[in-house]
Parts: C-alpha cells; structure tokens; sequence
C-alpha cells in the first residue's frame, strides 16, 4: 500500500521488466553497420557537445577478424568521458538524459539495442580528464536473467595516466549470426562504406570538394577508424559553384545554398515535443513535463547538380544533427496534388528519364524521426512544413503550376530543376558530349575514379567541364573560344584552332602540362633545321580536338595500366620516317599515352573507317609490347575495346543517342514553328498529330492543348516521323541552314528538290523505325543504325 499527498491510501502495480527485456531488444533487425552506429552516435554527441576540444576528436572501432577465436567488437573514443551519474543513466534502458533534439543518440533504448543485437556481454568503461579511477561496468544478460535482477556491477580501475579520457564499449559473446556477417569477405569495406555515407558531413572537414564554397558542404572533421584504416566520406561529386547554366536569359549557378530560419519554438526536453510557436505554454502539451527550452528551429544545407547521371545515385540526403537519416530521397521530385491526392513525379523526365543528377544535403534537426533512424517522420507538422520551404507549394514543371493556378516556382528545388532538368550534352545543360552525343557512361565512369579517392586529377569538375566544351565545339565548329571569353575566361592564344581544350592538361599531370613537352617554336629561318619530335607532337596538340569518349584509364591483366588522351588532329600525322600514317600513339610520364589520329587522312575518308578504331588499335599495340605470353594483337584491342562503355553499339545506346539527336532537332524547330504554328500544324497529317497529341497527353495530363497548338509547342511532341512530315510539308522554312543544312531554295529544277527533302528526312525516317520496331536488332542493323545517326547527325545545322 501506498500514500499519496493527501493521505489517501491506494495499491500499486510492479511494472519494472524482466531482464529478459534486454536480449528481446537484441531480435530488433539492426543490421551490423546500424548497431555500429547506435554506439558512434553516443561519440558523436558527445564531440559535437564539446565547444573546445584539444585534440582531433576521434572514434576507433575493432571488428573481428576472420582467424579470431574470441570474436570481439569494440568501439573506443577519445571524448571528455562520463561520470557515475552519467555513466548509470546512460545505461538504463528507455532513459535519455540528454534532449530529445540536439543529439544523435535519440533514445536511451538505441544502446541497448545495439549491445544487444550484437552480444550478450558488454563492458563499458569510461573516465574524465582529472579522475582517478576508469569506472567500468559489465552487462552480462544471462547473469541478469538467472538473477531475475537489473543491477549490474561497478568496478573501479586506477588510471596510470589522470590526464586520460574517453569511454570504452567492448561486446563480447557475439551472436552467431553477427559474427558470420562480420567475417564475410569484404564486410569490413562495406562497413566503412555505409558508415562514410551516413557519417559523411561529420567526418568531412573544410572544403571538401573543389570550387564549391565551404559553408554548404562543410563538415566537422571527425575521424572514425575501422580495424585501424580511416573511413572516408563519400563526398558529393557537384559541379563546381561557379559553372552555371542561362535559362530565360538568368543564370542559375551549379550549386544552391539554403538557409531558411524558423521562428523559433518551445522544445520539450523530456519528450522533445515542439509546442506551437502561437501557443505559449508553461508544460509541454504532449507529456505534461516542465522542462521547456526556446531552440532554434532552421532548414539549411545545399541543392546541387551532380557531374554525371544514374539511376540510383542521386536525390536528396536529409540530416539530422549531422547524420544523414535519408540517402537519396526523391520524394521532394514528386508534387501531390492537394485536390485529389495525386502524385505528379516531376524529376527526372528528360531522356534518359529513368536517370538524375539532381543532389543536396538538407539538415532537419528539428524534425523528429524514427526508432532505427532510418526515416523523418512524415505525417509530423515540421516535416510537411520543410517539404514546402524546400520545393515550393506548387508544382515546379512551369506550365504545370500555371494550369492548375499556382504562381511561377521559385523554391530553392524550383530553381536547380529550372536549371538542370534537361539532360542534353553541351554547355546549355552543363552534360559532358563527344559532339554527337552524351557521353553518360564515360562521365559515370570518372565519378567512380572521383569517389575512389585515388585519382586526384578526377577531384575536381574540370576534365567533365572540358567535354562539355569539347561537345559545343565539335557541333558548332569552332564557336566555343568566342564563347569561353564572354563567360571571363582565358584564351591561351598558343592553342588557337584546337578544339575542346584549353589549356592542354593531361589528366594524371595534376593540373600541369607534360614538362617533357616544349612551347610551339617560331617557324625557324634555318632552313636545314630538323623539327624536333615535341615539337611536332606539340603541333599535332595544337590543331587537335580531344576525343573525350576515348579519355581515361586503360588497365588489363598482365599488360598494365595506361592513361589515355586521344586527340583527332587536322594536321597530317608523320612516323619516325616522315612517313604519313592514319594515325600515331607516344607515351609521356609515367603512366600517360597519348593517341592520336588524323581524320583527314585516306582510310577515313575513303574507305569509311572509324578513326575510334585505330586509336583502339594504337592504345591496344603499346600494351601488347608488354604481353608475355604472345597473345595476339586483335585479342588486346578487343580488350582495349570493353574498357570504353560508351563505344557500344548496342540499342540501348543507339535509342539514347537517337533521342538526344531529335531534341537537338525539335529545339532548333521550335522558333520556326512557333512563328508559322497555324500553318505547320494543318500541313501535318492526321495520324502524326494524332500521335503528338498522345505524346503530350503521357507526358502532362493537364497540358492546355489548343494552347500548345497556338504556340507552336506541339514540336516537342514530334515523333521521328512528324518531324519528317514537317519538313516534307515546309521545306522552305526547315532547310537552307535553318534546322538542317541541306540546300534547297537555290535549286530550280522540282526534282532536284525533291531529291533535297528525301535525302533529309529519309535518315529521319530510320531514326523513326528503330525507335518504333522492338525485339533484338542483329549487328548489322545496328550497325546501319549507326550510320545513319552519323549522316543525320552530320546534317544538322551547327554540326561539324
């Protein structure tokens, strides 16, 4: 019997629980790498507590070992430690006493589940600088059930050194389960692999990707440890701050700080509860405690581009107090209809649409989120709140938003989508090209080198930069240096002719042209003068274009690794005996070759040769130099060959490259027919606008199409087809340089334009059937394919 205040007498109910509790919370599916987490959360907090630390502030953890008889996990830090209090609070199972918000480790609960799910015996020890003994306290769960009993013991242990500090967590009697999972090959990596994404922002430190501002992506600079080698934050491969695309005559920068400030709120210690900022309250008004502090309440992080597209590595990671709770959301993508309920997905769309680039970091540590931490929790007020400061009330596709009456986008999202939602190659959507296409698989392939981490010339954005240049430069012929000044940028006038570089870099040089290789001399008055072999080599450079779906590292069994230039050069190419050859390879320092071929040259022009395949062959015939075991020749450029993605010629490749060959016709059509919208759209035949209306109807539901018609917009929902109808229909208005170069208003005889209007749009008419015909295509008629891409490529105005 109990008595309350006012004398009454009344009964209780014992709820303390069993000690059986505690290994229940061990069957909770955390796996390995979240159990890890749950203890460097506890170190974390603690670090990002402490205002002024004297030394790097550091975490190491000892995983077991595939030879171990005595498996053992183990995690030790170097933080200021705990006392008594502190030490027997934060083992108590359901108790915090640190604030709900503010700190990693949410709950009390989080460390016992995760010593649980490990082992059924933890020792934890811990000091403070200054105390004389390590306080130490074991947690057998077996002992505590037979003994039906909570209380565990406390041991003393003196301390050699009272400047020592830190705490010390050691699980032994590790699940058999746990232990299979960490002695399986490569384990330990992928541990370090998620911890460094998790943990990325803490563990980075200033600057940590190159051209982007420090206060964006900033970090901490924590050091975690896992059996005794660094773990290393994925960094976040963004395009540099200062590249940036003009949409609507403004340009959108690469790179978007956010830091949106809330009005601050009364935050419940006890519950971390948020009361509303209106109300103003004595008690918390979910758990009644009196523990209210006024917190700040703030979005902040960055949206960015990324420097290639995939289809799982990009979206938007959310943090919380520095560790990312969601890797790669892409709900913000999507707008839900208030209305109805619908969901709009908004991003991405453009070919390839199963494909993004968009990235950010966004810190929430405001808003609550779930047990295991793998989720915010969506139905809370500040997270719904967050949604619209982030990407607007509306939708962000523009004539989305004006359909249904919402105003113009102008979110922090609305902006880079704004910006960078097309995927076309070239400097207008900041996509690195070879001049007829999107090099995706290249580009995708140095992002991997850049997350490696060991390849520094891959850190920053400048070799994906120069293919988008060298992309713009191939297609316009040579239009790009005008355009490098207006962006402030300057000419090396010592490069003048060449084509997508500038300046000449080599991508393993650091940054540094080949010292081996001489400035371009004067023309010599000495007319015996031998030219030398740099120089002439450094005169190919000059009058060369680099060929940046052929660029990268080329490694083979047996045979070494190469880093490989390619450069197509005007100027005729000479061997050693002042022969011409189609195409020549010489190595620099170290590991660089360089490759490079004349596309003026005989075998090209004549006999219809790729000069790709010849570079193959040179970069194939210096590596096998080095065979040993007398393989032959074409087996090592077929393995040459497998190294370069983006030289497939499969339909997966050809349906890409076709569709970036009919946006580039649609946007060069598009002012054309918005003048003559009327006239174009009656001209069409039933069926091919039939099919446009279908196209636009898949795309946006709510599209206004008599509308679309007026303007002319109908263009962009031109199949391969309609196109070809259009042109049939208005030559005057699409040939002579307009969309395609093929001359036609000079010519007076009917037949022969005619003849001009078939050879157009009947490549065209191919693209159509490809695009239309499935089932698997024989190598032949990919190989046709591909040849008619190049002819229609070729006559597209603005191309080489």
């Amino acid at each position: 019997m109990s008595t309350d205040a006012e004398g009454s007498s009344y009964e209780e109910v014992d709820l303390t629980p069993s000690p059986q509790l505690l290994e229940a919370l061990g069957d909770i599916p955390y796996k390995p790498w979240q159990c890890l987490a749950e203890l460097i959360d506890n170190s974390f907090d603690d670090f990002l507590a402490d205002p002024d630390p004297i030394e790097r502030q550091e975490v190491w953890i000892t995983l077991p070992k595939p030879a171990d008889d005595d498996p053992i996990v183990v995690l030790l830090d170097n933080g200021r430690g705990m006392s008594l209090e502190m030490l027997q609070n934060a083992l108590k199972a359901g108790y915090s006493g640190k604030r709900r918000y503010g700190s990693l480790g949410l709950f009390g609960m989080g460390f016992n589940i995760a010593t649980a799910r490990m082992g059924n015996l933890t020792e934890v020890r811990t000091t403070r600088a200054g105390d004389a003994d390590w306080l130490v306290v074991e947690i057998d769960l077996r002992r505590l059930q037979q003994n039906d009993s909570f209380r565990a013991p406390l041991r003393r242990e003196p301390k050699q050194d009272v400047s020592e500090h830190g705490t010390e967590v050691i699980v032994r009697r590790l699940r058999a389960e746990i232990v299979d999972d960490l002695k399986k090959a490569n384990r330990h990596n992928h541990i370090r692999r998620d911890l460094g994404r998790v943990y990325s922002y803490l563990l980075r430190g200033e600057n940590p990707v190159p051209g982007v501002p420090d206060g964006p992506m900033a970090g901490r600079g924590f050091r975690l440890k896992v059996n005794d080698r660094n773990v290393l934050p994925r960094l976040p491969c963004v395009w540099s701050a200062s590249r940036k695309v003009t949409k609507q005559g403004r340009e959108i920068p690469a790179v978007k700080s956010v830091d949106i400030r809330l009005t601050s709120a009364l935050a419940c210690m006890k519950c971390g509860h948020w009361q509303s900022p209106d109300l103003n309250l004595d008690r918390c008004a979910q758990c009644d405690g009196d523990d209210m502090r006024l917190s700040e309440r703030r979005i902040h992080g960055w949206f960015g581009v990324q420097r290639y597209l995939d289809e799982t590595d990009y979206g938007i990671d959310f943090l919380r107090n520095g560790r990312k709770i969601r890797i790669g959301d892409r709900s913000l993508f999507s707008w839900e209809n208030p209305d109805d309920g619908t969901q709009l997905t908004e991003y991405p769309v453009d070919i390839p649409a199963t494909q993004g680039r968009i990235v950010g970091e966004i810190h929430l540590d405001h808003v609550p989120v779930g047990y295991q931490k793998t989720d915010f929790s969506r139905e809370s007020r500040d997270w719904r709140h967050a949604v619209i400061v982030l990407r607007g009330e509306g939708p962000m596709r523009p004539k989305k938003a004006e359909a249904l009456g919402y105003p113009l986008n102008s979110s922090p999202l609305g902006e880079i989508f704004k910006g960078y939602q097309e995927n076309r190659p070239g400097a207008a959507s900041l996509i690195p090209g070879n001049g007829k296409s999107a090099i995706h698989d290249s580009a995708r392939e140095w992002g991997a080198k850049f997350h490696s981490g060991r390849h520094p010339e891959f850190l920053s954005d400048e070799i994906w930069y120069q293919a988008v240049l060298a992309h713009d430069d191939a297609r316009d012929n040579g239009e790009a240096p005008a355009r490098r000044k207006r962006a402030g940028e300057v000419e090396d006038s010592s490069l003048a002719g060449r084509t997508g570089l500038s300046p000449l870099v080599t991508p393993t040089s650091g940054g540094q042209v080949d010292s081996e290789t001489p400035e371009p001399s004067a023309p010599s008055s000495d007319p015996e003068r031998v030219e030398t072999e740099g120089e002439r080599f450094q005169r190919y450079r000059v009058d060369a274009r680099q060929i940046f779906d052929l660029m990268g590292e080329v490694t083979l069994p047996r045979l070494g690794r190469r880093v490989v230039t390619v450069f197509d050069t005007r100027a005729p190419l000479l061997d050693d005996e002042a022969r011409r050859v189609p195409s020549l390879a010489r190595m620099g320092k170290g590991m660089n070759l360089e490759v490079f071929v004349n596309g003026e040259h005989p075998v090209f022009r004549e006999y219809g040769r790729d000069p790709r395949d010849y570079a193959l062959m040179e970069i194939a015939q210096t590596l096998h130099a080095f065979e040993p075991d007398g393989q032959k020749i074409t087996a090592v450029t077929a393995e040459v060959t497998r190294q370069f993605p983006d030289q497939r010629v499969t339909e997966s490749a050809l349906r890409d490259r076709a569709d970036s060959l009919l946006g580039r016709v649609r946007e060069l059509m598009a002012p054309i027919a918005g003048s003559m919208a009327g006239e174009l759209w009656e001209a069409l035949p039933e069926e091919i606008r039939l099919r446009a209306e279908r196209d636009a109807g898949r795309a946006d539901a709510s599209l206004d199409w008599p509308a679309v018609i007026r303007e002319g917009a109908y263009v962009s929902h031109l199949d391969a087809a309609g196109i070809a109808a259009a042109i049939r229909a208005c030559p005057a208005n699409f040939l002579d340089g307009a969309v395609f170069k093929t001359s036609w208003r000079g010519w007076s005889d009917a037949a022969v334009k005619e003849r001009q209007v078939t050879q157009t749009v009947r490549p065209l008419e191919v693209v159509g059937e490809f695009l239309a015909e499935p089932g698997a295509k024989t190598r032949l008629e990919l190989s046709l394919a591909r040849i008619t891409f190049d002819m229609l490529d070729q006559s597209v105005a603005g191309s080489v």
